[in-house]
């Protein structure tokens, strides 16, 4: 096995273990309860430059994700400053600057700033002078000057003075500024990636699957991930139950839906693997179009974002109660018809016969129509949907019964 080979295969097993073992102290910020892999801790190491790019990447698919995983990045760089030794933290501030000296952005502003703060600190006599035991904590013997917009944290906090538009930097408050410096950073790497990461994850199912562990990790939302996304909605929407098929029909031609009909449809999306900035991003896309409907949703996406970010966060656990909603049982949609506005409910059950002839004609031919239309019962609507899951699916499944929108999706995708 050639250096490379061996290379790209200690990258794969990585990637593998990424999500048991990789950045415990990050995603749980107990460092003194990790029992994994030491090697994702190592600074410098291949699991520490894998765990750390792996995330970055992923994690830049969402707001909420790039937010919490910088936060913990933060605190475990914060955490290895203070276990630095004087050789290391040297050798560290050199490294920092010979690489950003390396790129071709060395003059964007953040990247200037760090190489002049790493410059100040490696002065002989100021490194000597704050690492020496008895510096003081308030000490402002040595300073420098950094733009104001690249310590946001330390300056909204008052813990540095400002002059012309810059923030004065004590030798004292090295440690802080490193680390801020670090936060600004972080941040504004993710935010140029972002538009490039959903096609590297797209490519590679790898990062796919963990781009999902990680974000049920550390959102702790427990909803089954099945294979439902943005931009592969209405290739999926074949494999919905009828009901669930109607309701994207008509969100897609109308681009609206009635409250209990949008609240069912956004809660079977959730639980069929659509994630959070997804979700925002679909409502989004529709809710911005003008409606055509008789729908009593007559809201708009450009009057009301923040009112519908906040329902669909809440949908997902993350506002409010932080309940975690789960999607409708057949029961509950059988039972529940709010209005005549309502474009929800089962079709076997709730529909008329014409509207029901016209909806099954998308998916089957006239012999098939005519085999689910015989099972329809208003007494027991699971029976037609169970035949029509079996013409649908062509896997042999008699035995199949339907008790959610849900698990027929999944049984549809052989999920479950």
């Amino acid at each position: 096995m050639t250096p490379t080979q061996l290379e790209k295969k200690k990258v794969i097993r990585a990637l593998k273990e990424l999500t048991s073992d990789c950045n415990y102290v990050i995603l749980r910020a107990k460092a003194r309860e990790f029992n994994g892999n030491f090697e994702y801790l190592l600074e410098n190491s291949l699991y520490d430059k894998v765990g750390h790019f792996v995330l970055r990447l992923i994690t830049s698919m969402s707001q909420d994700l790039s937010n919490n995983w910088i936060i913990r990045e933060t605190l475990l760089f914060l955490t290895r400053l203070n276990c630095i030794t004087p050789r290391l933290l040297h050798r560290l501030l050199r490294s920092i600057k010979r690489q950003l000296r390396s790129l071709k952005n060395q003059e964007r502003l953040i990247n200037k700033a760090l190489i002049d703060v790493c410059n100040f600190l490696l002065r002989p006599h100021i490194f000597k002078h704050f690492l020496s035991g008895d510096h003081p904590k308030d000490c402002n013997h040595f300073k420098t000057e950094v733009r104001f917009e690249l310590l946001p944290d330390l300056v909204s906090k008052r813990k540095l003075d400002l002059n012309a538009g810059y923030a004065i930097v004590y030798c004292s408050k090295w440690k802080e500024v490193l680390v801020s410096l670090f936060h600004t950073y972080i941040d504004k790497e993710i935010v140029s990636i972002k538009e490039r990461a959903q096609c590297i994850i797209d490519q590679d199912s790898r990062f796919n699957y963990l781009y999902r562990k990680i974000n049920c990790k550390i959102s702790e939302v427990n909803y089954v991930c099945g294979d439902i996304n943005r931009r592969n909605i209405d290739k999926e929407a074949k494999s919905f139950p009828l009901c669930m098929q109607h309701l994207h029909m008509k969100l897609r031609s109308s681009h609206r839906l009635s409250h209990y009909a949008r609240f069912y449809y956004s809660l079977f999306l959730k639980e069929g693997g659509m994630q959070l900035e997804d979700a925002i991003n679909y409502w989004k896309e529709e809710y911005s179009k003008p409606h055509s409907c008789s729908s009593t949703c007559s809201h708009n996406w450009q009057s009301s974002e923040k009112k519908f970010i906040y329902s669909i966060r809440h949908l997902y656990g993350l506002e409010g109660s932080r309940k975690n909603y789960k999607s409708p049982t057949c029961e509950l949609i059988c039972t529940n018809v709010s209005s005549p506005m309502y474009e929800g409910g089962c079709p076997f059950k709730h529909f008329d016969i014409n509207i029901l002839k016209k909806l099954l004609s998308t998916s089957l031919a006239d012999n098939q129509m005519t085999k689910v239309l015989k099972a329809v019962s208003p007494e027991n609507p699971q029976t037609a949907c169970a035949e029509f899951f079996k013409i649908v699916n062509q896997s042999g499944k008699d035995n199949i019964s339907i008790s959610s929108p849900l698990q027929y999706y999944l049984t549809m995708i052989d999920k479950i």
